[in-house]
């Protein structure tokens, strides 16, 4: 095991020969996934094991491990989001291989030219975020404004209550 990740990887190749990988992965290396935080601070360490199942499948296993910070959708602070990830990804090059796949494996579908290394790891956390993060409870928000009943005025049809009677 390599205690480096490469910046691209040929995934074919990599499980014909069975190779693993493992290090860190800076935060700020994944644009697509800053649009979502409120800090692009810190690092995920990620291990990649490329191999050949017992059905000769080609595979990528490996785990993403470390914690991001999101902008909270209620309150728009910052909501640390754990991150312990198990990947189990079954490597394609066409579709007919797509649906050979058995249970348990999602694909990772390859044209032939190496794929970015944090592109693959990315890809993975972006499946992990909630869709809205939001803090546990509106209780746990520190937002400056609450949503509040409006006090009750007086009615200036009362006088009329009056008339009534």
């Amino acid at each position: 095991m390599l205690d480096c990740l490469p910046k691209r990887i040929e995934p074919v190749g990599l499980a014909d020969v069975g190779r693993s990988f493992c290090g860190e992965v800076p935060v700020s290396e994944m644009p697509r996934l800053a649009q979502m935080l409120s800090s692009q601070e810190g690092t995920l360490n990620a291990q990649l094991d490329f191999g050949l199942d017992e059905r000769r499948i080609r595979t990528l296993k490996g785990s993403i491990k470390g914690s991001i910070e999101l902008v909270c959708q209620r309150c728009l602070g910052a909501l640390r989001f754990p991150l312990d990830l198990n990947i189990c990804l079954g490597i394609v090059t066409s579709d007919a291989e797509f649906d050979q796949l058995p249970e348990g494996y999602e694909p990772l579908l390859v044209s032939g030219e190496p794929l970015l290394t944090f592109d693959v790891i990315e890809d993975e956390v972006l499946l992990a975020v909630p869709a809205i993060p939001t803090h546990e409870g509106p209780a746990r928000c520190d937002a400056g404004y609450r949503n509040e009943p409006l006090a009750e005025h007086d009615n200036p049809f009362s006088v009329l209550e009056k008339l009534k009677s």
